[in-house]
């Protein structure tokens, strides 16, 4: 992934002394996520293919805006590793721990080269509720992180299944931005 031209002025990551390398590294943002092969049944339910949507203000743009990522979750016991699909235009990653129906856990995205915020990567932390109807399987809550500004954002965060499986194939048939 190339890293687009960084204005320290208005970068958040780089303007507070984040070192944008290390992580974008630290997130698994700067490598490809690795698909589940035949062995996909060993992975646990809340595997798949999920439409992520939050919320976030922009204070250079006086507006509140909606971001919407197809990302693979890949359940590993009690851990969730969530990333966006390649297509996306900004790569999202989250780190999740479930505890009964709560996920709490860190997000980190680093934002499109060639939309307002010129690949600057933000971080935070996260944390929802699974439904209680699991058909079809969702999570809500709330992330909170850090704008350009320095100022303390949150706002809501969803996740909702809209495939249950993990092969190629349905990467595929995913693999693109949302409407």
């Amino acid at each position: 992934m190339s890293e687009p031209a960084a204005n320290p002025g208005s970068d958040a990551d780089i303007l507070y002394g984040m070192d944008r390398a290390l992580t974008l590294e630290e997130t698994g943002l700067d490598s490809a996520f690795p698909l589940p092969g035949r062995t996909a049944e060993r992975y646990g339910e809340r595997s798949g293919i999920y439409l992520s949507v939050y919320e976030y203000p922009s204070s250079g743009r006086d507006s509140t805006f909606t971001s919407k990522h197809y990302v693979m979750v890949v359940q590993r016991g009690a851990k969730l590793t969530v990333r966006s699909v390649p297509a996306s235009g900004s790569q999202l990653a989250m780190d999740l721990s479930a505890n009964g129906r709560i996920l709490t856990g860190t997000w980190a995205e680093q934002t499109r080269g060639d939309g307002p915020y010129r690949g600057a990567v933000y971080t935070g932390a996260i944390q929802m509720i699974e439904d209680d109807n699991p058909v079809p399987r969702r999570f809500a809550g709330k992330w909170v992180g850090f704008g350009k500004d320095g100022e303390m954002n949150t706002g809501p965060w969803s996740l909702a299944l809209v495939e249950q499986h993990l092969g190629g194939q349905a990467v595929e048939r995913w693999n693109r931005e949302p409407e």
